[in-house]
């Protein structure tokens, strides 16, 4: 059975279970210790109905609107005053803070980058875990099957973030000519819209998108140099084929494109044990020649 809809059944035998209703709601700072350092509140929306709950080994935060910016620092004396901003996925359902959020910026930090987790504005999903495990299932089940709809504040957020990242610089004793960004899946595609329609984008020396939607062609804005991975058996990946490669290549040749074999969809920072685990090296191998 392919790992897609084994994971689609996981999810949905998960809902149905009775013990999800006991499924503890963390807090974050217990949920995820790699927090630390400065967090920047982006909005003055309250944090209202705001949940972190780890599932299938990662942390996900869900109804998020207030949108918050996790400051991730090198140790001192390894900064290369370079920064990314790191884009985590979801569907717009829930922000993936860990896998595509904290682990990325983890990674960056130890390279010496400082990296900013954007914690950006979502859709309302139901309160309790099973209700919102089985409205995700049925979300997910459609991946790869028509186009995921634009959420604007989350564009709003990110552009906030790149603003605040630019205007800030030499507090954090950074370039603000070497600011980047990086999105996962719906995070990607926020960078996308971000590329189109904010003029924060020019402030951006280079972007990577990790398993986007690879229908899109992007419309106007700059073309800064590009980093992308994506797996051959992302549902994504078979809708759109290399329709975004294609695009972007005809404006810039300022391409890195990685292609993998296997990996599914949002293969993050969890091992697959497929070639996609390597992105992460890939990918800090590419920003240190940019």
């Amino acid at each position: 059975m392919r790992k897609s809809l084994a994971f689609l059944i996981a999810l949905l035998a998960f809902a149905a279970h009775p013990a999800l209703a006991q499924m503890p709601q963390l807090p974050p700072a217990e949920t995820v210790p790699p927090v630390r350092g400065e967090e920047i509140v982006l909005n003055t929306v309250p944090a209202g109905g705001e949940t972190w709950t780890r599932v299938f080994g990662q942390v996900w935060a869900r109804n998020v609107q207030r949108s918050t910016l996790y400051v991730i620092r090198p140790m001192n004396g390894r900064a290369n005053g370079k920064s990314v901003i790191v884009v985590p996925g979801g569907g717009y359902m829930f922000v993936s803070i860990d896998s595509e959020g904290f682990r990325v910026a983890d990674r960056l930090a130890a390279q010496g980058y400082t990296a900013f987790v954007l914690k950006y504005r979502v859709n309302p999903t139901p309160p309790t875990a099973e209700g919102f495990m089985a409205a995700m299932a049925s979300k997910f089940g459609q991946l790869g099957k028509g186009e995921l709809p634009d959420l604007p504040p989350a564009v709003d957020d990110l552009a906030a973030a790149v603003s605040v990242v630019s205007a800030r610089a030499d507090e954090w004793k950074l370039d603000p000519k070497q600011i980047g960004a990086i999105g996962f899946s719906a995070g990607s595609r926020t960078l996308i819209r971000l590329l189109e329609q904010k003029k924060e984008a020019a402030l951006l020396h280079h972007v990577g998108l990790i398993y986007p939607p690879m229908t899109q062609t992007v419309t106007g804005g700059p073309r800064p140099p590009l980093f992308l991975a994506v797996a051959a058996h992302d549902p994504l990946f078979k809708q759109g084929g290399l329709k975004l490669v294609d695009s972007w290549l005809h404006e810039s040749d300022a391409v890195e494109f990685h292609l993998y074999y296997a990996g599914e969809h949002g293969f993050g920072m969890m091992p697959k044990g497929t070639t996609s685990d390597r992105w992460i090296d890939q990918y800090l191998d590419w920003l240190a020649v940019q």
